[in-house]
């Protein structure tokens, strides 16, 4: 089962970690994450795409295996 960032973990990961390293890993512009973070572009109409590549960036910071949660550790 894949599992992806909330609306607001990843609205936490924009603040407190740096917007051009982000960008560096994942391919999407540091203009598109400001637009996230200032409220211009509405988080929750983010393509799947940019949700996977932002969570395989935050997890590999974490050291979690991309995308899963073991439900016996929950």
């Amino acid at each position: 089962m894949i599992q992806v960032l909330s609306k607001e973990e990843m609205m936490n990961f924009f603040q407190t970690h740096s917007r051009y390293q982000i960008a560096q890993a994942t391919g999407i512009s540091e203009q598109t994450l400001a637009n996230y973070v200032k409220g211009r572009t509405d988080i929750g109409g983010m393509s799947f795409d940019k949700v996977i590549k932002i969570t395989e960036y935050y997890n590999s910071l974490h050291g979690k295996k991309y995308g899963y949660r073991d439900p016996k550790s929950e």
